[in-house]
């Protein structure tokens, strides 16, 4: 049995000034008139979400989120897939420049298949965005707060709560 690797309320809101801290070292081309956040799986990302959105504000403006809802692990993505294309494909008209942000980035698989989408829609316009990512991730985001070991560690944020989903 994996280690709990518990992110408490204080670890999370430190781990949220880090990326802030990196974000605006790494001077990314955004600007909330021509970029967008995408909370990926709001039911975990909205928190970190939300504090970067107002935290990166500029010139008196928040960065305009929508969320990208997707599938638990027993759950087939095609439905998500689909959805995001057609929410994709709307969106593109309106922003230059997409920020995905997600919570815990544990396999990789969510930001293959929207970056895949992504991608073939428009070339690269976007950045990826993880509190923590595991290091045996298929995927590596731009910019990551924690790396952690999921073989090891089983990473648990203090507001989840038992999900049958994840068994």
């Amino acid at each position: 049995m994996r280690d709990l690797l518990f992110i408490s309320q204080d670890k999370e809101m430190a781990l949220i000034q880090e990326l802030i801290f990196k974000i605006k070292k790494a001077n990314l081309d955004i600007h909330p008139s021509k970029t967008c956040f995408l909370c990926v799986s709001p039911d975990y990302s909205s928190i970190v979400t939300q504090h970067l959105s107002h935290a990166l504000s500029m010139d008196g403006e928040i960065f305009h989120i929508e969320a990208v809802n997707v599938n638990f692990p027993d759950e087939s993505p095609k439905k998500y897939q689909v959805d995001f294309s057609l929410n994709f494909a709307e969106w593109v008209l309106d922003w230059e420049n997409f920020v995905l942000i997600e919570a815990g980035v544990i396999r990789g698989g969510t930001y293959t298949w929207i970056t895949k989408i992504m991608d073939d829609f428009t070339p690269k316009n976007y950045y990826t965005v993880a509190l923590a990512e595991n290091i045996g991730s298929k995927f590596s985001s731009d910019i990551v707060g924690m790396y952690y070991d999921d073989s090891k560690e089983d990473l648990h944020y203090w507001w989840e709560r038992p999900n049958n989903h994840w068994e």
